[in-house]
């Protein structure tokens, strides 16, 4: 009996370290695969991607950015006795012929000596500014050079809020940069300052646009141009989200009255220096003018000579009312109508006039500078 519990505890004994033996030789081996699995992840060579198209805006993009240019506006400082010129302002354009022309913005190229323009492959070239106008903010450039990329325009009335945009552009010196968004708003019109006319019908759009972006390019997800980048809202100078474009048929008439006309051609009425509206509320402008003047309007102070307002009857302190049923409370108002005019247009004018409201009917002829 007692041979028999020796033989069985050495049974056991040896079960149990040969069972322990086989544990660690399979951890051993599963660790040692483990690495060597680990290893080969680590080290073999990625394989190229099977995706043959991302759904991105490469296509666009790759139509677009070569047709954008950086633009240099040159000056001289005055009282520098270095009569070398010296880059003052930087922004954007669009090659929009194979021969060279560009549009960019006129606040891009104003007061500037010389404009030097640098092509998305690295040539700088002098440009000939071959029309301007601060009115509608656009400028048309052009330099010696043939078979340039060059961008498409595409009907800006087919947009709709939602859609991709793509601009392209100089933004604080950055050339070449793309950035992504989508049309916010259609149809916005912008207060004007001293400085700059209102901008009327233009595209708002959320694609991060900053300083240097303006006169580039706002293009659709097919790489064609729906509008030229112009303007921003913000708080401290850099893009919160809020961008606004000159649509492309804004941009497609000014093109073609310089190439036509030799200049940017605008409707008129002939308004000039209008008197500030706060004089509506003061007393002595009633007893100055007539009794019961309006609260609101246009105050004439000068009217260019032969002009529709001054052949039709109106004159110093007479206040425009309405055209066309539309309230006229400022110049802002009155630029705003114009710029959404056409020479030849007729113009209802509702107009106070020495205690009298009056209407006349004018015709609109082209805006004399």
């Amino acid at each position: 009996m007692k041979r028999y519990r020796s033989y069985l505890l050495m049974f056991v004994i040896c079960f149990l370290g040969v069972y322990a033996a086989l544990e660690v030789h399979d951890f051993l081996l599963s660790r040692s695969n483990r690495s060597a699995a680990l290893e080969a992840f680590a080290t073999r060579p990625l394989p190229a991607s099977t995706v043959t198209n991302s759904g991105g805006f490469e296509i666009a993009a790759s139509k677009l950015m070569p047709a954008v240019v950086a633009v240099f506006r040159k000056s001289q400082d005055p009282w520098s006795m270095d009569r070398r010129l010296e880059t003052v302002g930087e922004g954007s354009g669009v090659i929009i012929t194979p021969d060279g022309y560009i549009v960019t913005n006129h606040h891009v190229i104003e007061d500037g000596v010389a404009i030097t323009v640098r092509l998305s492959d690295g040539r700088a070239m002098e440009a000939e500014i071959v029309g301007k106008d601060p009115i509608s903010d656009l400028a048309l450039l052009k330099v010696n050079a043939k078979h340039l990329p060059f961008a498409e325009l595409a009907n800006d009335a087919d947009l709709k809020i939602g859609e991709w945009v793509l601009a392209v552009g100089n933004p604080l010196g950055y050339e070449g940069t793309l950035s992504v968004g989508v049309v916010s708003a259609l149809h916005r019109d912008l207060e004007g300052d001293e400085r700059r006319a209102p901008l009327v019908g233009a595209i708002q759009t959320d694609a991060a646009i900053n300083a240097g972006n303006s006169g580039g390019a706002l293009a659709n997800v097919h790489g064609q141009v729906v509008g030229i980048n112009t303007q921003i809202a913000t708080i401290n100078r850099g893009n919160i989200g809020i961008g606004f474009a000159i649509p492309a048929q804004q941009v497609q008439r000014f093109v073609r009255d310089i190439q036509k006309y030799g200049r940017p051609r605008h409707p008129d009425l002939g308004l000039q220096q209008p008197l500030p509206s706060f004089w509506l509320q003061d007393p002595r402008f009633e007893k100055y003018v007539g009794p019961n003047p309006p609260t609101e309007g246009i105050i004439i102070n000068v009217l260019s000579e032969g002009s529709p307002l001054a052949k039709a009857g109106l004159g110093q302190f007479d206040v425009i009312l309405q055209l066309n049923g539309q309230p006229m409370r400022d110049l802002n108002d009155y630029m705003k109508f114009l710029l959404k005019s056409e020479i030849g247009d007729k113009v209802t004018v509702k107009y106070w006039q020495k205690g009298q409201v009056k209407t006349t009917i004018v015709q609109m002829p082209e805006m004399q500078t």
